[in-house]
């Protein structure tokens, strides 16, 4: 199985300053809150089981072999 897709529920950490956010968006992601629901972090505000991540994987041999997902 190969990767196919990640849908992640964040772009970067929030702006808990333990990582990065890009450069036009820093003074948004570090200010001490944000509007109900508008985390410069989660712009599409799609959010995978608590915050997580979704992995698709497919095989690359055989397309007729079933897809597989990790949620991390």
């Amino acid at each position: 199985m190969v990767p196919l897709l990640t849908i992640a529920s964040f772009e970067w950490d929030g702006g808990e300053l333990r990582g990065w956010a890009p450069y036009e968006d820093r003074d948004a992601a570090y200010a001490a809150s944000h509007r109900a629901g508008l985390s410069p972090a989660q712009p599409t505000k799609v959010e995978v089981g608590s915050t997580d991540n979704m992995q698709l994987y497919v095989c690359p041999v055989s397309p007729e072999h079933p897809h597989t997902d990790r949620i991390q």
